[in-house]
């Protein structure tokens, strides 16, 4: 006996929230950058993270935002919420649909 798989409607499937989590995250980046908005974060020097925005690959590569912690953002937002979502969108177009 085959079972029908459940029709899970396209704005509800795990893959398109979490793209358009990183999305929304950059599209307020863009808007606050531009605005001049941007929150009143405390010195990052001499820490962790003030050791990796000062890094060559942030200073040098990575500049989409002159905001050192909006490209330290959008790295942990590509790696938490792009990533599985493009992974997620992957497996779903290419795996083999049952009839």
């Amino acid at each position: 006996m085959a079972y029908k798989q459940k029709h899970i409607p396209f704005l509800k499937r795990p893959w398109v929230s979490s793209i358009g989590v990183f999305v929304l995250s950059q599209i307020i980046f863009i808007t606050l950058e531009a605005t001049g908005w941007i929150p009143n974060y405390r010195d990052v020097s001499g820490t962790l993270f003030g050791r990796i925005t000062d890094s060559s690959f942030f200073r040098e590569w990575f500049t989409f935002y002159e905001t050192k912690h909006f490209n330290l953002l959008t790295i942990f937002f590509g790696i938490v919420f792009l990533v599985p979502g493009i992974v997620g969108a992957m497996k779903s177009v290419f795996s083999p649909r049952s009839t």
